[in-house]
């Protein structure tokens, strides 16, 4: 056997080794064992009582350690193995290694023992590293005590030699250890032990019910303290889980050990497999934790594989990447996928589980949350493009091409396959009637590359994993980075299952710099685990942080490794100790092993660094404004399975107005389905009270408020309301879809105008007010959205003119007269009427879903289309809102569009563009949606592919089961083989190419430009957008809010948005604000966004949230402005600035998405004079400098 894995292990060499010579830029060298003497294989011989079908975790793996274990300066190497013995390799130098196992008594006590984590350190404090084993697997608990091999020094030959002495330190666990972490969690300065726990118990793992939080479940994680014993001159270890406070139960694959909230105390972040819950138990500084996963995490990777940390976007805040088992190319896709199931988002929220999804997750750490005092995380692993890396195990993050940002390895493969679902549904087909043999025999494996992706600095990876010479199939578990060959770079080892284990020599020959350094720890942590480093370079900032475990079951170097590309020294290096105390050094040269010893450290200073205070603060219950959406969650899926995400999730409007006309701003806010609308009435301390109305007609009140938009629609001097009727719940042309207008006596009172509205039984999304045709009155036009239960059919659109006289209101649906283009122009979700080329008339523009941004041109009432040649036509997407503002103060509008962001798997370009295709394929009298996008097939090359699971596709179109009996054959199948040109000739097909967040330049005569707003703007998809000058420079900045909780469940809910300033730095360029910076912290389903003024001077912004509080802010310092109130005709402005800049500004009657903000201007001491003016252009008022009217 050992001749075969040989012969098959130098057939890849050679494979390898070949094509490197074909390729320029290679980075890494797959030895052969022959050379380097690592003759490990992990290897695993199935049995009828030991095999996949009998024990789900036999093929799970076994980690690789590196340590110093002679002390000669050289990193050796530990394997652990299953069911074959552990092995130790001594480094000899050149990438030469010895097995010493027999001789250093490190071989399993016991055969059956089957071994996975391992750890190295000095655990005796005798100078000498010694070595940590997990058991786990077997039934008898006898076979699954833990080995702790304690190094006794070095034999005549220079080789170590080890006692195995677990029970004696009492850390001889009996449990299902899979792994584990030495931290100090009690701060007294000796490292304790947390070990990760991974049983499968008699219940289904992936089967909801109550989650057990009471510790009584043996499938919990332990925690060991670390207490000296003088007499015996080591420690004992005693279990203290549960009075810490570990009480969660899970599947435990890896640990993260770091202080993530920053207060000195290191915390424990758990990913666990199947549907129990990642945990991240925050550090109570009292002996105890508390989890708090669900206040710093947004969703998860279901089955949670491996995990690591590091700082990738170089801010200074740890990141995290936890690995799952999602296929990289479609036919893999299709055949691990099962069909949609909402029940588990229902069943989630029932029993207080956390949102899972199954891919790798990219959390990015955005800092502190304001209200919470705990960090907050983002997953960004679509962004980043590494959400998908098939069966996957281990991840690292280190810096292999010294370039100095931090790639990303991920080790991958399984041998037996037991989630395809070909073999899933011949197992529940055939499995009583075969042999458990042929039933074994017929499950496919996954053996592929694992992955390395190199970070672009931007935020992304790219997969360079053929380009840097690692495109090597395997079954790869654990893995270790470290510097073998002490050449300045990073070399790659993998322990793998049935192959020899990789040894990956690192070969650049880049010409970048790198800093590698040594630790010294404190006496009762010499290995000074817990410590990190930070360095300055020019404008750049790494940190590290030392673990004693990290990514799968595995250790590895204890040395920090800097990449500085061309820098050839660093400015400042600063070391900070688990005790907290300092090493700080400055112009530290590059290309150097530099060695810092503790006691050279020094207490940091007292003086904190100066900080300014952020933008804006919390205020919602200063004000009194505790409004909280309570919309009821309707499931658009069992209506058409297909769609991309619901229609019924977009509440709740607000509108902002002097409702009662004390002149002072109130707020309106939309009821969603069975629920009463709220008005806000601000008082004259700046408080506002609630008031419940009841405007609508149904008696249970069924109807399903959208947008909302207080105006003067009969001429009287007061508010009136007009409510839009939509989110798609009933069937088309639903009685309950028609708008309503509601007149205003002057007091707030509001009266149904019968009959002033013509009959709209559409699925309405948006109202805007303008006087179009400059009779002075406000006109109207209202947007709908999807067609109930026909997406992707558009519902009808309209405008509609203002022909009120002699006190009856009347508005008359002109569409068709006026412009026939806007009866149909698309899924529309938000509008903007704006004179976009100074004109002194109000033009149109539209956003929608599968369509580019669309203008339409006022000609003295009504409108001509000239998107096409405007610069916009190419661009479409899904396009969610819009806002308008001189963002270069070059006397025009520009604006701002939200689209749906790229951290999703719709990614597109110009050349692959996402697709939907609508046609009653069945002839069953509706509508099957099928939805595309390209993907790569099995060799690399990408195609156009149907996203859905089969399963989804057949409940939709059953014709797809007759034509692909296999999930196999579905995922081969691309939309031109599996739809001809005959089929879909009559399909309405549409396309978005682009998925950016943008800002629009006006570059005058009809021209535009689409530019894209910074990587943070791009996270999810933006709804609510406010423009403000918020540091009071003159320029208008940018606020958006976002995210998107009612997508599809094979993408998971789009939530990595947190509420963005944009500063506006002139020139179209944007300085995204950290949370830290700002305090702008929306974190919920947000939809729109206003401003208002108060009776006290102070400005609020308010952001509403579906199903979840409105959020409420104000000026942390009062800004230098005086808010004044605009008259009803005045919708423009130009200001004069101090700097000799011109601005102009546009006030409007409905702004952004589900928004209408109060109609009030801004004065700063930036500005000299502002000019008001009227719907002809002509001057209403002047504001000078010092004046407040």
């Amino acid at each position: 056997m050992k001749y075969i894995h040989s012969y098959a292990f130098l057939l890849l060499v050679g494979i390898v080794l070949s094509s490197c010579q074909e390729r320029e830029g290679t980075y890494f060298e797959l030895l052969s064992p022959e050379k380097t003497g690592v003759q490990f294989v992990n290897e695993i011989t199935e049995n009828d009582t030991l095999n996949i079908l009998e024990s789900e975790f036999v093929y799970n793996g076994a980690g690789v350690a590196v340590g110093d274990l002679n002390g000669d300066g050289l990193e050796d190497l530990f394997f652990a193995g299953n069911q074959v013995d552990n092995h130790l390799y001594i480094n000899k130098g050149e990438l030469k290694f010895t097995d010493v196992s027999t001789a250093a008594g490190i071989q399993k006590p016991n055969s059956q023992l089957w071994s996975s984590g391992v750890n190295i350190l000095d655990i005796n404090l005798d100078g000498k590293q010694d070595i940590y084993v997990c058991n786990t697997l077997q039934k008898d608990s006898s076979l699954r005590h833990n080995l702790l091999y304690v190094n006794q020094g070095n034999d005549g030959n220079g080789n170590p030699t080890f006692t195995e002495m677990g029970k004696a330190y009492g850390i001889d666990d009996p449990s299902h250890s899979s792994h584990a972490q030495f931290f100090d969690y009690d701060n007294d300065g000796d490292l304790d032990l947390f070990v990760g726990v991974n049983l499968i118990e008699e219940r289904y793992p992936n089967e909801f019910g109550p989650l057990v939080v009471d510790g009584s479940n043996p499938n919990r994680d332990k925690l060991f303290q670390n207490n000296w014993d003088e007499t015996l001159g080591h420690p004992v270890f005693t279990d203290v889980s549960l009075q810490a406070g570990l009480l969660q139960d899970g599947y435990s694959h890896s640990t993260l050990i770091y202080d993530f909230n920053e207060d000195g105390w290191q915390d424990i972040y758990v990913a666990n497999d199947y549907q129990s819950n990642d945990l991240i138990f925050i550090n109570n500084q009292d002996g105890t934790f508390t989890n708090q996963a669900g206040k710093i995490f947004k969703h998860f990777s279901l089955s949670a594989m491996g995990s690591d940390v590091a700082d990738i976007n170089n801010d200074g805040a740890a990141d995290i990447f936890v690995t799952e088992m999602q296929p990289y190319y479609n036919k893999r896709k299709k055949l691990f996928q099962g069909g949609s199931n909402y029940q588990n988002t229902i069943l989630t929220e029932r029993y207080g589980y956390n949102y899972q999804y199954p891919r790798n997750t990219l959390q990015l750490n955005r800092g502190t949350n304001p209200e919470t005092g705990l960090p907050v995380f983002s997953d960004v692993g679509m962004f980043a493009h590494v959400q998908e890396t098939d069966w996957s195990w281990a991840t690292l993050f280190a810096d292999f091409d010294n370039d100095g940002w931090k790639d990303l390895y991920v080790a991958n493969g399984f041998p037996k396959d037991v989630t395809d679902r070909d073999f899933s549904d011949f197992r529940a087909f055939a499995g009583k009637l075969v042999a458990q043999e042929e039933l074994l025999a017929a499950i496919p494996e996954v053996k592929s590359p694992n992955f390395l992706f190199r970070n672009t600095g931007k935020l992304n990876f790219e997969d360079v994993t053929g380009d840097w010479g690692l495109k090597v199939p395997s079954f790869s578990n654990g893995a270790a980075y470290v510097d073998l060959d002490q050449d300045g770079d990073l070399d790659l080892v993998t322990n793998n299952i049935d192959d020899p284990a990789f040894i990956f020599e690192n070969k650049s020959n880049s010409p970048n710099h790198y800093l590698r350094i040594k630790l010294r720890g404190a006496a009762k942590n010499p290995d000074a685990f817990g410590a990190s480093a930070t360095i300055t370079t020019g404008e750049q900032r790494q940190k590290l942080h030392l673990l004693s475990g990290r990514g799968y079951l595995s250790k590895t170097e204890n040395t920090l490794h800097f990449g500085l590309g061309e820098q050839s020294s660093v400015d400042a290096l600063v070391v900070t100790w688990p005790d907290g105390k300092e090493t700080r050094m400055e112009n530290v040269a590059a290309d150097q092993v530099l060695t810092l010893d503790h006691a050279d450290a020094r207490e940091p200073s007292a003086t904190p660094a100066a900080t300014s205070p952020a933008v804006f603060k919390s205020v919602a219950g200063t004000h009194n404004l505790r409004y909280k959406d309570d919309s009821f969650d309707f499931i658009d899926f069992n209506f058409q399975r297909t769609i991309p995400h619901k229609f019924s999730q977009y509440g709740s409007s607000m509108a902002v107005g002097d409702v009662n006309g004390d002149g002072l701003n109130d707020v309106f806010f939309a009821g969603s389905g069975g629920r009463s609308q709220t008005l806000y009435l601000q008082g004259g301390d700046g408080r506002f009270i609630a008031q419940k109305m009841s405007l609508k007609t149904d008696p249970e009140q069924k109807e399903e408020d959208t947008a909302t938009l207080l105006f003067d629609a009969d001429g009287d001097g007061d508010l009136d309301l007009y409510i839009v009727r939509g989110s798609a719940q009933f069937k088309a042309g639903n009685p309950l879809y028609q708008d309503a207008l509601y007149l205003n006596d002057g007091t707030g009172a509001f009266t149904l105008a019968e009959g002033a509205l013509p009959e709209m039984y559409a699925n309405g999304s948006c109202v805007k007010a303008a006087d179009i045709d400059a009779d002075g009155d406000l006109d109207l036009f209202v947007g709908s959205r999807v067609l109930p239960s026909s997406y992707p059919l558009p519902d009808r659109s309209y405008l509609l003119r203002n022909d009120t006289e002699g006190g009856n209101v009347t508005f008359t649906d002109v569409t068709e007269e006026y412009c026939a283009a806007l009866v149909e122009p698309g899924l529309i979700s938000d509008a903007l009427w704006t004179d976009f080329n100074n004109d002194q008339q109000p033009d149109l523009i539209l956003a929608g879903e599968w369509m580019p941004i669309r203008l339409f041109r006022n000609e003295g009432g009504k409108f001509t289309e000239v998107t096409e040649g405007s610069g916009l036509a190419a661009q479409t997407g899904w396009w969610n809102s819009l806002a308008a503002a001189d963002l270069d103060q070059d006397g025009d509008m520009d604006y701002i569009a939200g689209n749906f962001g790229e951290n999703i798997y719709y990614q597109c370009t110009s050349d692959e563009p996402i697709r939907v295709y609508g046609k009653d394929l069945d002839k069953n009298g509706t509508i099957d949606p099928l939805i595309s996008c390209y993907w790569q097939d099995s060799l690399g090359d990408r195609y156009e592919y149907l996203y859905h699971p089969r399963a989804d596709l057949v409940k939709q179109f059953v014709g797809i089961r007759k034509k692909y009996n296999t999930h196999g054959e579905y995922g081969e199948a691309t939309v031109p083989e599996m739809f001809s040109d005959e089929e879909l000739a009559d399909a309405l097909i549409l396309n978005a190419k682009w998925m950016k967040t943008s800002v629009i330049e006006n570059l005058g005569n009809g021209q535009f430009a689409m530019r894209e707003l910074p990587v943070e703007a791009q996270l999810a998809p933006i709804y609510g957008i406010l423009t403000k000058d918020v540091n009071n420079d003159g320029l208008s900045d940018i606020l958006l809010v976002g995210n998107d909780h009612g997508m599809e469940v094979q993408q998971g809910r789009a939530d990595a948005f947190g509420g963005l300033v944009l500063l506006n730095q002139g020139s179209f360029g944007f300085r995204p604000l950290s949370i830290a910076e700002s305090h702008f912290a929306v974190m919920g389903e947000a939809r729109g966004l206003v401003s208002l003024p108060t009776a006290t001077g102070e400005e609020l912004i308010l952001a509403s949230q579906h199903r979840d509080s409105l959020k409420v802010f104000a000026y942390n310092t009062a800004p230098n402005q005086s808010l004044v109130s605009l008259q009803p005709n005045e919708v423009k402005a130009v200001y004069h600035l101090k700097n000799g800049q011109t601005q102009v500004a546009e006030f409007y009657y409905g702004d952004s998405f589900m928004s209408q903000k109060g109609r009030y201007v801004a004065k700063t001491d930036q500005m000299q004079r502002i000019e008001l003016l009227d719907g002809k252009g002509e001057v209403s008022r002047v504001i000078e400098a010092g004046t407040l009217q």
